[in-house]
């Protein structure tokens, strides 16, 4: 069935989806897009796309569901564009930080003895979570686009080294170094904005 010969009944419940989930969505891609309307943009081609394949859901999820698999398609597609066309939203690229191979274990994870600190003071506060996801949001603002995207990729929409690499048309090396320079400065900047002033 073509989207000009959609029922009622299909115009109907789209609608309602439309209605309970846009919310959800843009709250989803606002997280994880810098421009609150490029991320509207990416929510309203999410429903294009289910509208024009809502035949294809057979509703072996719920609609949320559906939709968020749907939405996150298209932020790896952002993702993907921002990265080959070098965007960045802001940042400066490092040069010569290559992190040593001893503040990663081969996972990926900090060694113990690196592990990002924190002043002790900032653990006694009621507001940490709230202190260290606005921190968080910051300082993955500030990485460049590129590390930005690698990163989104791998820790926000759970995307498999293998997904990543080819989606970016990265070697494996190269997108590992992406990550690990990503890291470095992501725990710089964390360990700052938590233990110094902001104004």
């Amino acid at each position: 069935m073509t989207t000009a010969t959609r029922t009622s009944a299909q115009e109907t419940l789209f609608s309602q989806w439309v209605r309970e989930h846009t919310g959800d969505l843009q709250r989803f891609a606002r997280n994880r897009v810098k421009d609150p309307d490029t991320a509207d943009d990416l929510v309203q081609t999410a429903f294009v796309s289910a509208w024009k394949t809502m035949d294809r859901f057979e509703g072996n999820s719920s609609p949320r569901t559906w939709l968020f698999a749907i939405l996150k398609h298209k932020l790896a597609d952002h993702y993907r564009k921002a990265y080959r066309e070098g965007i960045k939203v802001s940042g400066m690229e490092a040069v010569g930080d290559d992190p040593s191979g001893t503040l990663f274990v081969p996972s990926g994870h900090w060694h113990t003895d690196h592990r990002p600190q924190l002043v002790q003071d900032v653990f006694q506060e009621e507001d940490l979570n709230e202190k260290l996801d606005r921190a968080l949001r910051k300082c993955m603002d500030a990485l460049p686009e590129r590390m930005r995207s690698v990163i989104e990729m791998k820790y926000l929409l759970s995307k498999d080294s293998a997904a990543i690499r080819e989606a970016l048309e990265l070697s494996e090396t190269n997108m590992w170094q992406q990550v690990h320079r990503a890291k470095l400065k992501l725990r710089a900047c964390i360990e700052e904005r938590l233990t110094k002033p902001q104004p």
